[in-house]
Parts: C-alpha cells; sequence; structure tokens
C-alpha cells in the first residue's frame, strides 16, 4: 500500500503533465481558444476527436505510457535517477558559498534553475536528434502520427533511463554549484514542491504541445517561448522544418543557436516518420516499437 501512495502521490502531483491540474487547465484554455477562433460544433469533439484519440498511434502512445508507469511504479529507473546524489557530491567537494543565498529571493533562485534547466534540456533534445546511436530511441517518439497529450509520454524504456542519466549528470552537477555557492539552505519558489516557473508554463502551455490544436504566437513571442505550433512543427517530415525548435519552453536557445523556425501562414504538417528505416516503428505496434530501436543501435548498417 505504501508504494501505491508513493506512486499516486507522484502521478497526481504537479511533476506529471498528466496532473489533473494540467488536465483541467488543458480543458480550460481549449475552451477559451474554441471561443475565441468562433469554432463551430461540439466543444468536446474539438478538443478530443475521435479520430485522433482512437488513432491507432494514439494506443500506441498508451501502451509506452503504460509501460512507463510500471517502471516508475516498480522503480526501475531510480538507481538512474541520482540527481540529489550528484547535487550533494558536487555541493560537497565543490567551492564553498561565494554568495549569501539570503541576498537572493526565492523567486530569483527559482528562475535561474528554471533557465539552467531549459537550456541543458535544449541541448540534450538537440543531442538525440544529431547523435547517430542515440536518434532511434528518440525516432520512437517522432514515430507519432497523431499528436495528443499522450504523446509526451510516448518514449522508448531505455531511452528513458539514458535521459534519467543525463540528467543525474547535467543538472546534478549544475545544481550542486549552486547549491555549494549559494549554501545549502537556500530557499526556492515551488508550487506544491515542483519549480514555480515549470507549473507556469505546465499549466499554460505543455500539454498543447502535443495536440491538434493549433496556437501561434506570432514572430515576436516566438523567438523568446515555444508556441505549441513550433513544436507540431518540430515533429514535421516537411523538410523545411527539420532539426528546427529543439526547445522545452523557451524558443530563446533555438534562436541563439540556430535553429529557431517561426510559424508562417501556410505550414503544410505532416506527423511521424517517413522512409524504409523507420517502417517499423511507423506500423505503431508495440513490439516493433521496442525492438528495432535497439537492433538499429547494435547493427547500424543494417537498419539502412
Amino acid at each position: 500500500m505504501e508504494r501505491i501512495r508513493e506512486y499516486l502521490t507522484g502521478f497526481l502531483g504537479l511533476g506529471e503533465l498528466l496532473s489533473p491540474v494540467y488536465v483541467v487547465t488543458f480543458v480550460m484554455i481549449g475552451w477559451a481558444w474554441f471561443k475565441y477562433r468562433h469554432i463551430r460544433g461540439s466543444f468536446w469533439a474539438y478538443l478530443f476527436p475521435k479520430a485522433i484519440w482512437s488513432h491507432e498511434s494514439t494506443r500506441a502512445d498508451l501502451s509506452l505510457f503504460a509501460l512507463g508507469q510500471l517502471m516508475v511504479f516498480f522503480r526501475f529507473g531510480a538507481r538512474f535517477a541520482a540527481t540529489p546524489i550528484v547535487a550533494a557530491w558536487v555541493a560537497q567537494f565543490g567551492p564553498g558559498p561565494v554568495i549569501d543565498h539570503a541576498q537572493i529571493s526565492p523567486v530569483t533562485i527559482a528562475l535561474l534553475m528554471f533557465l539552467i534547466a531549459d537550456f541543458s534540456l535544449y541541448w540534450i533534445h538537440r543531442g538525440y536528434h544529431t547523435i547517430a546511436t542515440l536518434w532511434p530511441l528518440h525516432a520512437v517518439h517522432h514515430s507519432a502520427a497523431v499528436l495528443t497529450p499522450l504523446t509526451a509520454y510516448r518514449i522508448h524504456p531505455v531511452g528513458s533511463l539514458v535521459t534519467t542519466s543525463f540528467n543525474a549528470v547535467i543538472f546534478g552537477t549544475i545544481f550542486g554549484l549552486l547549491l555549494g555557492g549559494l549554501g545549502a539552505e537556500l530557499s526556492i519558489a515551488e508550487i506544491a514542491g515542483a519549480n514555480a516557473f515549470v507549473v507556469a508554463v505546465n499549466l499554460v502551455l505543455t500539454n498543447f504541445h502535443h495536440s491538434h490544436i493549433w496556437i501561434s504566437f506570432g514572430p515576436a513571442l516566438e523567438r523568446l517561448v515555444i508556441s505549441p505550433a513550433q513544436h507540431q512543427v518540430h515533429h514535421s517530415i516537411n523538410p523545411q522544418h527539420y532539426n528546427k525548435n529543439y526547445g522545452q519552453s523557451l524558443a530563446l536557445w533555438d534562436w541563439m543557436f540556430g535553429t529557431l523556425y517561426l510559424i508562417g501562414e501556410d505550414e503544410q504538417i505532416t506527423f511521424g516518420l517517413e522512409g524504409p528505416v523507420d517502417a517499423p516503428l511507423m506500423t505503431q505496434r508495440l513490439a516493433p516499437i521496442l525492438i528495432d530501436p535497439l537492433r538499429r543501435m547494435v547493427f547500424p548498417k543494417s537498419g539502412g
């Protein structure tokens, strides 16, 4: 019972994109957009269209989501989730406090940690696309033929462990330096135990990134913040959209490092992957999705 309670506490908390709070705001903002765009017909049919939610790709999303949650429940990836351990080690053996944390507001520290994490996630995401050995794992995510909030959980189990390990090393080192430089007693602005800035982004934006709802912010704001349309373009098979918009929450890093794509008036979007190499993933069947990326990693030349 204790493990079930622990799992439900984590799943229902603000660290999960399918937290009831985020689902409610997804519906509320979806309704506001529905009204703003003067869309006719049923709101619920607009927000949860049968053609998308009954699609074989969505069923694959659901299977991978369930598999990922089983890994969480049985703590399969716990030994890889060593960010606090790395942070504590770096803080202990790194330089001592150089700034009195009492002079820095909790909001400033939360913002700093949010920016550092988002910057790191940009490079991790870019690495999955540009490092040939890692791409087959990330290709699982890009094999989604339709997008729903469940697609955020469309992750190969090995890819999940690799990302967790990257996070432990990168975030652990950076946060350890912050702890060491500012002191272990620093205060961070949080909402229900999660960084306030992460919660704010998740409340308003993140579940729309993987959805059929096309929301663009315009060229000025899209140089700073990743809009849902920008992330949907990232999933496009249109060649002009390749290797664009890696940002998690902020488009700033894409703008700085030459991978930004601003939304035009007439974007042609088709989701998924194309070509014989990725054909097994596009079957949307769980066995090829789990097995083929590993085969391509071990025998790269056999993948075509």
